[in-house]
């Protein structure tokens, strides 16, 4: 199941002997484990009911699930780092561990509620993670979709009496990126930003969030679009300053590069800058800025642009150039199919 349906589940009251949390998304997964411990531990007895192992084997596990809850219906075993559904169990016999474990969880204790807490995804080959598919209920925490996170940032912003228009919401997610405890951390500065006034804008996201390397690139791409070398070459500088590798930085600069040249394409075919972020998945707000700066380019010249990224990133790799200096090689060369464009 995924997260909505386990929370759905949770208000029902329903409540499995045994779960297994994996996915990316670690502030939600966080939450819903949050969920499950104000569920099943009554208030002031949690310590006493609660049991948190790290890499434990098949013995350690069995014996906190058979311990009986205090004044409560069911004791909370959370277990991290499991060396038998991620990497390699460093102090006792996996292959052992993880067969009694199976045979166990087949019948587990209506006393007990066991929850596997792997960091990202399980390894779907280890013995324990194919028996748990069929005993234990697995919960997918994904990336939320845009329109999700969405929902999640304004009902965020709510809570702290502000709010937000779906346009600008789209920003702060292309700026600030998906990870939902970094977003978590902007609007806080946000709130505290807009001080008495209601609406968080543009203006405010630029003043005060930290960007991710995707959106800095972009912003660099940007500039050397609109001619601004100066701008462009202070960005990168930046960027390599804070320890990012030229050749990341060219391989974002090509995936740009290509960006322009379906924006217009497409733009070309007829299709709104709406229509065109739906087609090849990016974000509203950077295909509405992107569709006002390819005008100012021809096919060809897009074209040009990616495929010299693409040369000098090969160039790089086949041991032709030297990694330092390829990213700036390959931006003098894009400012150069401008001018020539004129």
């Amino acid at each position: 199941m995924d997260h909505r349906a386990f929370f759905d589940e949770l208000k029902k009251g329903n409540v499995a002997s045994c779960y297994v949390f994996e996915g990316a998304e670690e502030y939600i997964k966080r939450s819903a484990l949050d969920a499950l411990r104000e569920k099943l531990l009554p208030e002031g007895l949690a310590d006493m009911n609660e049991a948190r192992l790290k890499d434990p084997d098949a013995n350690q596990v069995i014996a906190s699930a058979e311990t009986l809850p205090f004044m409560a219906d069911k004791r909370l075993v959370i277990i991290r780092e499991s060396g038998m559904l991620q990497g390699k169990a460093k102090e006792y016999d996996e292959a052992k561990s993880a067969q009694e474990l199976s045979e166990y969880l087949k019948n587990p204790p209506d006393t007990a509620c066991i929850v596997f807490y792997v960091r990202d995804k399980a390894d779907g080959r280890k013995k324990l993670y194919q028996a748990l598919k069929k005993t234990a209920v697995l919960v997918q925490f994904d990336p939320l979709k845009e329109p999700e996170m969405t929902r999640w940032i304004a009902q965020s912003l709510k809570k702290l009496g502000k709010k937000i228009s779906a346009a600008t919401c789209q920003k702060l997610i292309f700026t600030a990126g998906t990870d939902l405890y970094a977003i978590g951390g902007e609007l806080q500065k946000l709130a505290a930003y807009a001080g008495d006034r209601e609406e968080i804008t543009d203006g405010d996201i630029d003043s005060i969030c930290v960007k991710t390397v995707a959106y800095r690139v972009y912003d660099m791409t940007a500039a050397l679009v609109r001619g601004d070398a100066k701008n462009a070459f202070t960005l990168s500088d930046a960027l390599i300053k804070d320890g990012e590798e030229e050749l990341y930085l060219l391989a974002l600069l090509q995936g740009e590069c290509r960006r322009m040249l379906s924006v217009k394409l497409l733009r070309m075919a007829g299709m709104s800058p709406d229509m065109i972020a739906s087609k090849i998945a990016a974000p509203p707000f950077a295909v509405r800025q992107l569709n006002q700066l390819v005008t100012q380019y021809t096919e060809h010249q897009l074209k040009k642009m990616a495929d010299v990224c693409m040369d000098t990133e090969y160039q790089v790799k086949s041991g032709q150039c030297a990694a330092s200096g390829a990213l700036g090689k390959a931006m003098l060369q894009l400012l150069k199919i401008r001018a020539e464009g004129k």
